[in-house]
């Protein structure tokens, strides 16, 4: 197994090139990404994305989790019942991507030990 990282500050475009990539190769994908969740030009929160069409939550301003991120509550029910199917190694995908691997996600102990 080969595992390929993309790095690179905010905002370069590391999730525009994921986005890219997927849809011009032909196999199949599972695992999630995230996206901002704007109202105008203010981010509130962020959306997980999953490959096979499904979407949550994972975090947003003022949201009364318990675990929080700067200004960010995170909800972890909805990041585990998302995003952690996406990740099931029984998934017939040959390629699989995990966006992100950050604080947020990293609240979650079933996430830390996949």
């Amino acid at each position: 197994m080969k595992n390929i990282f993309i790095t690179g500050h905010p905002g370069v475009g590391k999730i525009t090139f994921i986005k890219e990539i997927t849809s011009q190769l032909f196999c199949s994908f599972s695992g999630f990404y995230t996206e901002e969740i704007r109202v105008g030009k203010k981010r509130i929160g962020f959306r997980i994305v999953t490959f096979d069409g499904k979407t949550g939550i994972l975090a947003k301003i003022d949201y009364p989790g318990i675990f929080q991120v700067s200004k960010y509550g995170v909800n972890l029910r909805e990041f585990e019942s998302v995003a952690l199917p996406s990740l099931d190694a029984f998934h017939p995908a040959v390629v699989r991507v995990i966006d992100e691997i950050g604080k947020m996600e990293c609240f979650s102990e079933k996430f830390r030990q996949q």
